[in-house]
C-alpha cells in the first residue's frame, strides 16, 4: 500500500487533469509537490486561474520548471525523499495544434516524459502514473479500442505520436526498476475548467456568447465523453495498485458532437449558430473504449453520463463567466 507516505508529486498541475488531482490529493491530505512551467500552449490566464484556487494550501509545494530540460531537476532531486508516486499530467495536448508546431509537441510529450521516467527510476520512487490519451488508437469503427491490441495501434495525429512515444520510452526505461509504471489513455475528458480548445468548452462558451459554434465536419463523429470527476476517481484508485499495467479511462457510451449540441442548448436555454467546416486534419470517426480492465482490476466504471455532466459544467460555467469570457478559445 503506497498509503504509508502521503507525500506524491503532480507535473501539469495548474493544467485540467492534474488541477483536479492535486485538489482531490490535498484534500485526501496528501503533501504535494506540484510542478507546472505555465507555458502558453493555451491561454495562461485559465491556467492561473485554477492555479490560483490551490497555490495557498498549506500541503502544496510549487515548483516552476520545464520538464523537458534535465538540468532543471536540481530543487526537485531534494524535495523527492520520501515521495511514494509521480503522477504526471503535464502535456501539451490539442490534436489541431500539433500539426502546427509539432517540434514543442515533441519537446513537451516525449522529452520531459522520458526525463520523468529517469527522475523516477533513479530516486527509486514506487509507482509513476503517465497520462496517456485514446487518441493514440485512431479510428475505432465498430470495434472496441483495447490496450491490449498495440500491435494494431496506428496514431494519426503528432500529439497523439509523441504520447505514444512518451508511453514505450517509459516502459523501456522501467524495464529493470522496481517501479509500478501505470499508464492510463483519456477518452476526451472534459468538465470544470476544461480546457479552452476541447469541445464542450469552447461549444458552452460560444453558445451562451451567440457566437458561431464551430463543428468540423457534419458533427457525426462519435466520441467517449468522459466527466472529470469520473477520471480523478480512476488516477486515485491507482495509489493502491501495486502492478503496471495500461487502462483506457473513458465513457461507456458514445454520443456525437451533434448531440452534445443539444444537450448544451438544453442546459443553456439558447440556440445553437453552428456553422460547419471542413476538417483539416485526420480525426477519427468512432472512439468506442473497451473498459473491461480497468473494471476487473481497480473496480472503476463512469458514472456521470454526458447530460449530468454537460449540465454540471455549464452551471460552473455560468457561476465563472467574467472569467472565463476573458479567455481566448482556440
Amino acid at each position: 500500500m503506497i498509503s504509508v507516505n502521503k507525500k506524491v508529486i503532480v507535473t501539469g498541475c495548474s493544467g485540467f487533469i492534474g488541477f483536479h488531482l492535486t485538489s482531490a490529493l490535498l484534500d485526501k491530505g496528501y503533501e504535494v509537490i506540484g510542478i507546472d512551467r505555465l507555458n502558453e500552449a493555451y491561454d495562461v490566464n485559465l491556467k492561473k486561474f485554477r492555479l490560483s484556487k490551490i497555490k495557498d494550501h498549506e500541503n502544496l509545494k510549487f515548483l516552476n520548471f520545464n520538464l523537458s530540460n534535465i538540468n532543471s531537476y536540481d530543487e526537485l532531486e531534494k524535495l523527492s525523499n520520501e515521495v511514494s508516486a509521480v503522477y504526471h499530467m503535464a502535456a501539451r495536448a490539442g490534436v489541431r495544434q500539433s500539426f502546427l508546431t509539432p517540434e514543442s509537441y515533441v519537446e513537451d510529450n516525449t522529452v520531459a516524459t522520458t526525463n520523468i521516467a529517469k527522475f523516477t527510476k533513479s530516486n527509486k520512487i514506487e509507482k509513476l502514473v503517465i497520462a496517456s490519451t485514446s487518441s493514440i488508437y485512431g479510428n475505432s469503427g465498430e470495434n472496441l479500442m483495447s490496450e491490449n491490441k498495440d500491435e494494431k495501434i496506428q496514431p494519426p495525429s503528432v500529439y497523439a505520436s509523441t504520447k505514444l512515444s512518451g508511453e514505450i520510452l517509459s516502459k523501456i526505461m522501467m524495464e529493470d526498476s522496481d517501479t509500478n509504471l501505470l499508464l492510463p489513455r483519456f477518452f476526451t475528458v472534459y468538465g470544470p475548467y476544461g480546457r479552452p480548445d476541447m469541445s464542450i468548452l469552447r461549444f458552452i462558451h460560444w453558445v451562451l456568447e451567440e457566437k458561431e459554434v464551430l463543428v468540423l465536419g457534419d458533427g457525426e463523429q462519435m466520441r467517449s465523453f468522459t466527466y472529470i470527476d469520473d477520471v480523478i476517481e480512476a488516477l486515485l484508485l491507482m495509489l493502491d495498485y501495486n502492478e503496471s499495467d495500461t487502462f483506457n479511462v473513458g465513457s461507456n457510451t458514445t454520443v456525437s458532437l451533434n448531440e452534445v449540441i443539444k444537450t448544451i442548448e438544453k442546459y443553456t436555454g439558447k440556440k445553437a449558430k453552428i456553422k460547419n467546416e471542413k476538417r483539416a486534419y485526420k480525426d477519427p470517426d468512432v472512439v468506442r473504449p473497451n473498459l473491461e480492465n480497468i473494471a476487473n482490476k481497480l473496480n472503476w466504471k463512469p458514472s456521470t453520463n454526458i447530460e449530468t455532466g454537460i449540465e454540471k459544467t455549464v452551471s460552473w460555467y455560468i457561476d465563472n463567466k467574467n472569467t472565463m469570457n476573458d479567455i481566448v478559445y482556440i
